[in-house]
């Protein structure tokens, strides 16, 4: 029971995309992510790193739920999301949206039916507009919306946060800078490039 949309990132642009600047903004949360860790497991080295690429799938995750949301109707809390993020060898980037909700509202067709090239050629690009800018910028841009423990950069409820029980990771390690850009390079962002032809 259930449906879902599936999306995986091409591996040559993400490794073309991933500077050294863009890895430092990342370490930013990295840095506040093993920092906790350290201080609720002394002595234990923090099961993973936070990169840029699990910033871009995640936040990009949370963008096309709350697009398509609005688009199939479903309540914001009726969609989840399954991250598949891995560097080195076995290198991944993707993600799964689907349904959460287990009686008839999860099978209604209408998210599936989003995944039909002629809509999600659509959807994608008004998702991402509609974070190219946030109605709290410039301050949710320049991070100072984050969250006190550091686990936010660019991300506020106003355009990337979802109900906590819709995200993996509780609305943390997300980063709105990893999409569009930021206020001093807007360059950086993956999807430059695709915002600024549409």
């Amino acid at each position: 029971r259930g449906e879902g949309i599936f999306v995986e990132f091409l591996e040559e642009k993400l490794r073309t995309w991933q500077t050294t600047e863009i890895e430092k903004r990342a370490e930013r949360i990295n840095r506040a992510y093993r920092q906790e860790w350290v201080a609720r497991h002394p002595g234990e080295e923090p099961p993973r790193q936070i990169t840029a690429r699990f910033l871009l799938v995640h936040t990009f995750s949370h963008l096309l739920m709350r697009h398509l949301a609005l688009e199939c109707g479903y309540s914001s809390a009726s969609l989840r999301e399954r991250l598949y993020v891995r560097e080195g060898d076995a290198a991944m980037a993707g993600l799964l949206v689907y349904t959460a909700a287990s009686d008839s509202d999860g099978t209604l067709g209408g998210l599936q039916r989003q995944a039909q090239p002629e809509r999600i050629s659509l959807s994608i690009p008004a998702a991402l507009r509609a974070v190219e800018w946030c109605s709290s910028d410039p301050i949710c841009a320049a991070g100072v919306m984050g969250s006190a423990d550091g686990f936010l950069l660019a991300a506020c409820h106003a355009c990337v946060l979802s109900p906590e029980t819709a995200c993996e990771e509780f609305n943390r390690f997300l980063d709105r800078g990893m999409i569009v850009g930021t206020l001093a390079d807007p360059h950086s962002g993956y999807f430059h490039g695709l915002l600024g032809s549409i």
